[in-house]
Order: C-alpha cells, then sequence, then structure tokens
C-alpha cells in the first residue's frame, strides 16, 4: 500500500510536470521572439537616422515623427502571419548622439496571458569629420621643409588653402603650397598658406571632449585601442579604421600633463600590411604624432599636441595638431616617391578610406537589455 502511495505520488508529479514543459517552452519562445523584435526595433532607429531624407527616415532637425516617437507598433510577421513587432523611441536632439528604446512585443500590444515584452536601449552616434580648413591645421607654429609639395585641389567640402596655422608658417626653399583658391602657376600665396590664424576656428573644428570618449569607446571595442609610446612598423601593422592612442593614464591630454604620460606614436617603414602601403582610418593621438616611413594614410591623422611628417610618407586626406602643450612647431618634410606630401581629399578624410562608418551606430558600453 505505502508503494502505492509513493508511485502514485511520483507519477501525480510528473504529470504536472509534463503539462508545464509546453507553457514554458512557448513563454521561452516568445522571450526569444520579443528580443529579436527588439532588435530589429534598433536596428530600424538606426537605419532611420542614417538616412534622414528618406521618407521613413528621422530629420536631424525637427521633431521626432511617428513611429519614433514610441507612438506605433510596428507589426512583423513572417509569409503573412504576424509574429508581433516593437515600438521605438528615439530622444535627443542634433546630428550627433541619440538615445534610443525599441520594445519587443509578442504576440503585440495586447493579447492573452503570457504576453512576452522585451526592451532594449542604447546611445547612437554618428561619428564627424572634422572638416579641417586645410590639409594641415594646426595650433601653433608650422613649418614647411625644402622641395615639400601641398595640394588643396579639392573643391567638394569648399576652397580650402593648402596650409592653416594659428602661428606663423615658415616655408623652405623649394617648398610648395597650393590652395584651392590660390593661383594655380604662384604657390605660396596668401590663399595658399593662411596663418596666425583665430585659435577659436581650430576649437570649434576640432574634437570635443564628448566625441573623443564615443572614439575611444569605439577603438576598445574593435581592439585599437592603445596607450603611450607606441610605434607601429612591420612588426606592428597599424589596422585599419578608428586608431585610438591615449595618454599612460588615460585622462585627457592638458598643458599640465606630464611628459611621462604624453602619448608619443610614430609610424615607421612598414607600418602598413599592405604592399601598396596604404592605411586606411582615423589615428588619433593624445600626444604627438609622427609619420616618418613610407606610409600613405588615406584618411585623417590627429595629434592633440605635435605632428611631424617625415621620409616618404604621404597624406590623402588631412591631419590637425592641436599643441596643447609643445612650443615647437609642427613640421612637414615629407618628399614621397610620387605626388604632394599632403593632398586634400575631403570624401577620402571623411571616410578613412572607406573604413569609417558613415551611418549611425550603438555607443560601445550603453547596449542594455531588460525584460519588461
Amino acid at each position: 500500500m505505502v508503494s502505492l502511495l509513493v508511485l502514485s505520488a511520483v507519477l501525480l508529479a510528473l504529470s504536472l510536470l509534463t503539462g508545464q514543459e509546453p507553457l514554458a517552452a512557448r513563454n521561452h519562445l516568445m522571450m526569444a521572439q520579443a528580443q529579436g523584435m527588439a532588435e530589429a526595433g534598433l536596428d530600424r532607429a538606426l537605419w532611420a537616422l542614417s538616412t534622414p531624407g528618406a521618407p521613413d527616415g528621422v530629420p536631424w532637425d525637427a521633431p521626432i515623427p511617428v513611429p519614433y516617437d514610441g507612438s506605433r507598433l510596428i507589426g512583423v510577421a513572417v509569409d503573412g502571419v504576424p509574429l508581433g513587432g516593437f515600438r521605438v523611441t528615439i530622444s535627443g536632439t542634433g546630428d550627433r548622439q541619440r538615445q534610443i528604446v525599441a520594445t519587443g512585443l509578442v504576440p503585440g500590444d495586447s493579447g492573452p496571458i503570457g504576453q512576452a515584452r522585451q526592451n532594449i536601449s542604447a546611445t547612437a552616434v554618428r561619428l564627424r569629420f572634422p572638416s579641417p580648413s586645410a590639409p594641415i591645421m594646426v595650433r601653433g607654429d608650422l613649418e614647411i621643409g625644402s622641395g615639400v609639395i601641398i595640394a588643396s585641389q579639392d573643391a567638394s567640402c569648399g576652397s580650402q588653402p593648402g596650409t592653416w596655422s594659428t602661428g606663423p608658417t615658415n616655408l623652405s626653399p623649394g617648398s610648395q603650397v597650393r590652395g584651392r583658391g590660390g593661383d594655380p602657376a604662384v604657390p605660396n600665396g596668401e590663399a595658399d598658406v593662411r596663418q596666425r590664424q583665430e585659435a577659436g576656428v581650430f576649437d570649434e573644428l576640432a574634437f570635443g571632449s564628448s566625441e573623443l570618449s564615443a572614439l575611444k569607446a569605439l577603438a576598445r571595442a574593435r581592439g585599437t585601442y592603445y596607450q603611450g609610446r607606441v610605434s607601429f612598423d612591420a612588426t606592428r601593422p597599424v589596422p585599419d579604421g578608428v586608431v585610438f592612442v591615449d595618454t599612460v593614464s588615460g585622462q585627457p591630454i592638458s598643458a599640465t600633463t606630464s611628459d611621462a604620460d604624453l602619448a608619443a606614436v610614430t609610424l615607421g617603414t612598414g607600418a602598413s600590411s599592405r604592399s601598396s602601403r596604404v592605411v586606411r582610418g582615423w589615428i588619433i593621438v593624445n600626444g604627438s604624432l609622427s609619420i616618418d616611413g613610407d606610409v600613405v594614410l588615406e584618411g585623417l591623422a590627429v595629434a592633440a599636441d605635435r605632428f611631424s611628417q617625415t621620409g616618404t610618407a604621404q597624406i590623402l586626406g588631412a591631419a590637425m595638431a592641436g599643441h596643447v602643450r609643445s612650443t615647437a612647431p609642427s613640421r612637414i618634410e615629407a618628399i614621397p616617391t610620387s605626388g604632394p606630401a599632403l593632398t586634400w581629399r575631403c570624401e577620402t578624410g571623411r571616410t578613412g578610406g572607406g573604413a569609417i562608418p558613415q551611418r549611425w551606430i550603438v555607443k560601445p558600453g550603453t547596449y542594455r537589455e531588460a525584460a519588461g
């Protein structure tokens, strides 16, 4: 009798578990579907921000339109069978950073008991090209070596000079600086060499602290974040995309930053893994940057302090030097085997030769999930 009672209890428990398993499996499936819906909502929001001119896009200078204000469920169906949907709320203003909350709902806003809900929140950012005023833009003094050629003939971003500096620009014998608005037959004129300019113009164009934080986070996520003294050469080629070299402490560079804390980056011979010697992307250094090998950089070089370019190095795009600490001039004395040392190419600088995403992306470290 005792054995029968025990067996009856076991069988009853098994029957109860068997009855609950389909419900648990269904709930698990619905949560997975809700997660997928929320991810689709996030992707939809990023697409809408990246295509502001599209009929279903989000203009950067206008109020958030429906359905991106969270007021409408966007349904999702497969082969005509409704699976659920998502709501998306984009908040914030401007064309640099927005907040996104995407909510996945299965089977929808209203439904039977067991409705699944999943939230995803993230910060979306768009990488801004600072659009320098010249192929080389220096917040300080600038020196151009003998025989060096700098050209700014691309008018797609305006009519730039060849060089721009807040201090004096010293031209060595035989150097040629050709700006877009200068006389093609006579280089080194006032329209070619802009010197003793307002520092505020540089500060307005340069990356701000929040932008540098976003670029640093992106480099960390990509594995292209470095600190201190770094040399890129044949043993350590520089990767494409966003490369960020920070101070040793990880703190922003300032006039009081010690020499030991400064980043110091060198791109030497062999720094590109390509036979063409080309590196594509943006190189951002919280310190000094020296390109002294045979590298061809397609993109943007930004040094918070001093910049130099020697050897046969070539830049197709632009370079900026902030001179936060250094009073020594930035110097260009590279003579490539063909073409100018620096050639202004707006689109190449903007896209890093195609290696910099032009769409809105999720700022690394801001992606969050939560069940509703």
